[in-house]
């Protein structure tokens, strides 16, 4: 049926001429063209089962593209990668907190006795009882230099006895008897402390610990436990007596917080590097040493070097690794001198190394 008429007689018009002006509606259409229609009766007739819902009557629809599927691994890879580094973060937070409270605990054991000394103010004290001492007095076994200098031999030449100051029964023999009490306390938290290092005006005043390699006490405590800190640790090819070693060597972290050997960067400073002595404690007695040459080098080169054929090979390797040094000084050696090196990362690139050396200037005994 027609719902629209063209009008009689109505003049040819452009093709653009208005739709209207040309057909007008046919009002005579009966309402049962349209309750009566095809499309009408055919939607009456309709039933449920005629409607296919099977994807392909919705039209077709195309799966996740290449680039959603890209976008989706990358988000759950980036999300697993947020999670697991938090979780690092937060638990090496934990692991340096615990770290810090450690070695707190341990400097109040080993100071706990109350010495004191100084190389340019040696402290005397009372011939008063020795807290600590008399806890052992049944398995102590503190020898003298004399009796330590006589145990064995190495394999390679002897290091000719060092000169010492006898502390006799004056004021350092107090101060001795009680650093001794201390780093006995901290035998008993741990069997594998080697001694004690301070170096004033910095932060590194700590437990020294030697096992037998190097390391264990990468990521262990010295008091044996885990933790990312480490510990500033002995090669383990040194002598534990410290005067039968050429150049004892202590390793230690960089941590960016200030603490393990951190402060070995301070030594690039040249009042610091010239106004600074480092103090080792250990049972045989009290070690001051100066420092002569800090560098940084790459790893593989030996300023750990601990084995030498003889003395002449040692003073070589000292004048070499003077030689190094980013600040000068004029130093000598003979076969009597001992050397100490600190040996710390750089944090930079993992093959550098900051490597200070220091020479004994002075020995307190018994």
């Amino acid at each position: 049926m027609e719902l629209f008429k063209k009008k009689k007689n109505a003049p040819a018009k452009e093709d653009n001429e208005v739709f209207a002006e040309e057909y007008t509606f046919d009002r005579t259409i009966e309402d049962s063209d349209f309750t009566g229609g095809t499309f009408i009766n055919s939607l009456e007739e309709l039933r449920e089962e005629d409607i296919d819902l099977s994807p392909a009557a919705e039209g077709k629809r195309e799966g996740p593209g290449i680039f959603e599927w890209i976008r989706r691994v990358l988000f759950w890879l980036f999300l697993i990668a947020f999670l697991v580094s938090s979780f690092l973060l937060v638990r090496n937070m934990i692991q340096k907190r615990e770290g810090s409270r450690i070695y707190s605990q341990l400097q109040e054991e080993f100071f706990s006795t109350g010495f004191s000394f100084d190389i340019n103010d040696p402290m005397g004290a009372g011939e008063a009882e020795i807290s600590g001492l008399s806890m052992d007095a049944g398995q102590r076994t503190i020898r003298t230099m004399t009796e330590l200098l006589e145990e064995g031999v190495s394999d390679e030449e002897e290091p000719a006895p060092v000169e010492t100051v006898s502390s006799g029964s004056g004021s350092y023999n107090v101060e001795l008897q009680r650093m001794r009490a201390g780093l006995q306390n901290l035998s008993r938290i741990n069997p594998d402390i080697y001694g004690w290092i301070t170096v004033s005006g910095t932060n590194i005043n700590y437990p020294l610990v030697q096992c037998e390699d190097n390391d264990y006490y990468l990521n262990h405590a010295s008091n044996g436990e885990f933790n990312p800190y480490g510990s500033i640790f002995a090669d383990y090819r040194l002598n534990r007596t410290i005067t039968r070693n050429y150049n004892t060597v202590f390793y230690g972290h960089n941590i960016s917080t200030g603490d393990m050997l951190h402060d070995v960067t301070k030594f690039f400073n040249e009042d610091v590097f010239n106004s600074t002595y480092i103090y080792i404690y250990t049972i045989e007695g009290i070690f001051v040493y100066e420092p002569f040459s800090v560098y940084e080098s790459r790893y593989d080169y030996e300023y750990f070097k601990v084995g030498f054929r003889n003395a002449q090979e040692f003073i070589d390797f000292a004048d070499e690794v003077r030689d190094k040094s980013s600040v000068k000084k004029d130093v000598e050696f003979t076969a009597n001198d001992r050397v100490l090196t600190l040996s710390t990362c750089t944090n930079g690139f993992y093959t550098q190394r900051y490597a200070l050396h220091a020479k004994l200037i002075q020995s307190i005994v018994d």
